[in-house]
């Protein structure tokens, strides 16, 4: 039998109320639903490893960013786990824009970080706006962020009209209102203004990016 790889799993949330739907985004056998940014299904350094979603430097193949197939608007809430080794810094980024004009996820897509805290070496080590679970480059952490170094951790991602969330291992840790004066004013004094369309997409990609080190995946699933 074909294994189909968006999965929708449909129920009824109480008499009257609106359906929920929920994507596995990832089948845990290939990477069915997935292309390497602006070079298709070419063989990139992502694989599957035991059922996890596996990005290593070290593997044959392209270098780059993976992003889902499709695309997504509206309320969503995006989740997943993952685990990143010994100097690994990686992402996941949101309402991506696939285009030649733009050369990476990140120049359209906000981005929650991964990154191994234990490595100092790390030029994200230390900066409270750039460690896991942070809003890239604008918010910083809370001081009671849980992270498991080495080992699994578990991110959630609120998507709600103009106003995004993130959370890592049940903790909030970043939130901010996309259409807002200080959302705006806060990318114009960015490094992200010169691309034109940071952060304005709401429809676009998920992606998770390739940069250093090791990093897996696993249990992504988007309900809407």
């Amino acid at each position: 039998m074909k294994y189909f790889f968006f999965t929708l799993l449909l129920f009824a949330t109480g008499c009257g109320q609106p359906e929920e739907s929920s994507t596995v985004l990832f089948n845990a056998q290939n990477l069915e639903g997935w292309h390497v940014y602006n070079l298709g299904n070419t063989p990139s350094i992502w694989t599957v490893e035991n059922g996890l979603l596996t990005c290593d430097p070290r593997n044959e193949g392209e270098f780059g960013d993976l992003v889902t197939d499709i695309t997504f608007d509206g309320d969503f809430i995006f989740s997943c786990d993952w685990k990143v080794d010994s100097g690994g810094n990686s992402g996941i980024f949101f309402h991506v824009l696939e285009t030649e004009s733009l050369a990476a996820p990140w120049m359209s897509g906000i981005e929650y970080q991964v990154l191994d805290h234990s490595d100092t070496a790390n030029h994200n080590y230390g900066d409270p706006m750039r460690m896991s679970g942070a809003l890239y480059g604008f918010q910083e952490l809370p001081e009671q962020t849980v992270y498991h170094q080495g080992d699994w951790n578990h991110t959630e991602v609120r998507m709600q009209g103009s106003s995004i969330s993130y959370f890592l291992n049940g903790v909030q840790t970043a939130q901010m209102d996309l259409h807002s004066a200080e959302w705006k004013s806060a990318v114009a004094d960015s490094k992200f203004e010169e691309y034109g369309v940071f952060g304005q997409p709401r429809n676009g990609r998920i992606g998770l990016q390739a940069w250093k080190g090791r990093v897996q995946f696993k249990n992504l699933n988007l309900v809407r």
